[in-house]
C-alpha cells in the first residue's frame, strides 16, 4: 500500500494522527500533499501575518518530511470544488492506494472533506480521516439527554472524565521513516498574491521545533505564575502558543500532556488541581476544545448566526465612523486603543484585551459583533474559527456560555486594575507616553489645558451612558 498524506492545519510531523497511520499502514511509501486555496482561504479571511506563519512552517515541514525519506507536493486550487479532483489524481498519478487526513470541523470544511471522500471511494481510493485537531472528537462527550453542551463548566467536567477514562493523552507513534522516496518534493512558495504582510516574521517563528521550544519554555518558566499572569498585557504571561495551534504545529494533546506531566505530582487528577497555573492553563486549553464541539453541534455559529437566536431580533447601529476609529485604534479610550494597535503592528492581541474590545465596540458602541469577528480574522496570527467566534459571541452576549448581558467590562477599570502603571499604554499609545498616575486610563479627565496638548482624540462615547443603553437594548428581547 501507499498513501497520500493531505496536509492542512497540521503542518508537523510528531503526533499528527493522519501522518502515523499512514507510516505504519504503507508498504510502498507515503506522499504527502499541501494544497494552495487562495479561493478557500479568501472567503475565510485568513490573515496575511498567518499566511506567512503558514508558508514559513510548510518549509519547515518539508525539511522534516525529506528526513523521513517522505516527498511534499505542494498543488494550487483556485476554488474549493478543484480540491476532490486534484486529489484522486495525485493518487492515480504516484499510484496511492489509500488518502488519509485530519478533520476539521467548519461547516465549509466538512462539506469539502465529504466530497473529497465521496470522489475517493468512486476512484477506489481507501479513506481515512483522523481526530487530531482536538483532543476529544466532537460529540464524544454529551450531556445526561445526549446533547451537546452549551455550557462550559459541565463540558470541563465531562471532558476531564472522558480524557482519563480513555487515555486520551497518549501521543500517536511517531512517524516511521519510509525506505525510499516515491518523488522528488516541490519548492514552497514564500509568498501568495494578495496576502502581503508587513508584520516582522521574526515575531512568529515557524515550524514544529519552534512550536516544541515554545512550549517547553511556558512549562518550565511561566506556567506556574500563568493564572495570574495571563491577565497583564505588560507581562509575558501567556504561552504564546495560539498561533502553533491555529496551523498545527503543535496540538492540543502536545500542550495538555505537557501541562499534566508537570503537575503530575497533584493530588487528585493533575488536570484539575495541584499548581493554579498549570490547571487553570489546561482549562483554557479545553475552551477551544468546547468551541469546536459547538460547531458541530450547532452548526449555525459557522453561518453568520447567533447562537442565542434570540439576540438576531437586536439593530444594531450602523456607524462606519465608530467601527473605523476602532479598527485604526483611535476610539480615545487608551486600552481599546492600544488592544487594536497591538492587533495591527504584531498581528496579536492579549486575550484579556480581546474581551475588552469586543465588549466595547457591541456594548459602547453597539457596533454587530460579526464586523469585530470578521476583522479579527483578517488580522489575528492566530485566526482559528471556533476560538474567534466563541469569543466574539461570548463578549457580545449572543453565545454560549455567553456574559450576562448586563456584564459589561468597563475599560478603565480593566485598565487601571491590568496596566496599573500604563506600561501597556505607552508602549502602543505612545501620544500619552508623558503622562503619570491615573491619568493615562482617563485622559479626558485631564483639565483643558493639558488636555489640548495631547494630540489623542477625544472618546467617541459616553461609557456610562452606552452601557445603559445597551443594558435596556438587550433587556428588551428578553421580554415576552
Amino acid at each position: 500500500m501507499r498513501t497520500l498524506v493531505w496536509f492542512r492545519s497540521d503542518l508537523r510531523t510528531i503526533d499528527n494522527a493522519a501522518l502515523s497511520l499512514a507510516t505504519r499502514q504503507s508498504t510502498r511509501g507515503v506522499v504527502g500533499v499541501f494544497i494552495i486555496s487562495p479561493g478557500e482561504w479568501r472567503a475565510h479571511d485568513v490573515a496575511p501575518v498567518k499566511l506567512d506563519l503558514m508558508l514559513r512552517s510548510l518549509a519547515v515541514l518539508r525539511t522534516s518530511l525529506e528526513k523521513l525519506r517522505i516527498p511534499l507536493l505542494v498543488r494550487r486550487a483556485e476554488t474549493v470544488g478543484e480540491i476532490p479532483s486534484l486529489l484522486t489524481a495525485l493518487c492515480v498519478k504516484h499510484e496511492c492506494d489509500a488518502l488519509t487526513f485530519n478533520k476539521e470541523y467548519e461547516v465549509n470544511e466538512s462539506r469539502r472533506d465529504a466530497r473529497v471522500l465521496a470522489a475517493c471511494k468512486a476512484a477506489g481510493v481507501v479513506t481515512h480521516a483522523c481526530t487530531d485537531q482536538s483532543i476529544i472528537e466532537p460529540g464524544e462527550v454529551r450531556t445526561g439527554e445526549g446533547r451537546f453542551f452549551t455550557v462550559y463548566s459541565p463540558f470541563k467536567r465531562a471532558a476531564y472524565k472522558f480524557i482519563q477514562a480513555h487515555d486520551s493523552l497518549r501521543a500517536h507513534p511517531a512517524p516511521k521513516a519510509q525506505t525510499s522516496l516515491v518523488c522528488k518534493s516541490d519548492d514552497v512558495p514564500t509568498a501568495i498574491e494578495g496576502w502581503h504582510s508587513d508584520i516582522d516574521p521574526a515575531l512568529w517563528p515557524a515550524g514544529e521545533q519552534e512550536a516544541q521550544r515554545t512550549l517547553e519554555q511556558f512549562i518550565q518558566h511561566r506556567s506556574r505564575s500563568y493564572k495570574v499572569d495571563r491577565d497583564f498585557p505588560a507581562l509575558p504571561g501567556t504561552s504564546a502558543l495560539s498561533p502553533h495551534l491555529a496551523i498545527g504545529t503543535t496540538s492540543p494533546r502536545q500542550c495538555v500532556l505537557a501541562a499534566y506531566q508537570a503537575n503530575a505530582d497533584a493530588k487528585g487528577s493533575p488536570l484539575d488541581s495541584g499548581n493554579e497555573g498549570l490547571a487553570q492553563w489546561i482549562s483554557e486549553v479545553l475552551w477551544r476544545e468546547f468551541y469546536i464541539h459547538i460547531l458541530v453541534g450547532y452548526p449555525r455559529v459557522c453561518m453568520h448566526r447567533a447562537f442565542q437566536l434570540p439576540t438576531e431580533a437586536i439593530r444594531w447601529n450602523d456607524n462606519p465612523q465608530h467601527f473605523e476609529a476602532w479598527c485604526q485604534g483611535k476610539t480615545g479610550v487608551p486600552i481599546v486603543d492600544a488592544g487594536m494597535r497591538q492587533l495591527r503592528q504584531t498581528g496579536w492581541m492579549h486575550n484579556r484585551l480581546r474581551m475588552v474590545t469586543a465588549m466595547y465596540l457591541t456594548k459602547n458602541l453597539f457596533i454587530d459583533w460579526k464586523l469585530g469577528e470578521k476583522w479579527f480574522m483578517q488580522h489575528l496570527v492566530d485566526g482559528f474559527l471556533a476560538s474567534n467566534n466563541g469569543g466574539w459571541q461570548w463578549s457580545a452576549s449572543t453565545g454560549t456560555d455567553a456574559a450576562p448581558y448586563f456584564r459589561i467590562m468597563n475599560p478603565v477599570s480593566q485598565s487601571q486594575r491590568f496596566d496599573p502603571k500604563g506600561d501597556f499604554l505607552r508602549q502602543f499609545v505612545p501620544e500619552l507616553a508623558g503622562l503619570q498616575g491615573e491619568a493615562i486610563h482617563e485622559p479626558w479627565e485631564l483639565p483643558g489645558l493639558l488636555r489640548s496638548r495631547l494630540q489623542y482624540p477625544e472618546p467617541l462615547v459616553d461609557l456610562s451612558k452606552t452601557r445603559q443603553a445597551a443594558i435596556d437594548r438587550f433587556a428588551a428581547i428578553k421580554k415576552p
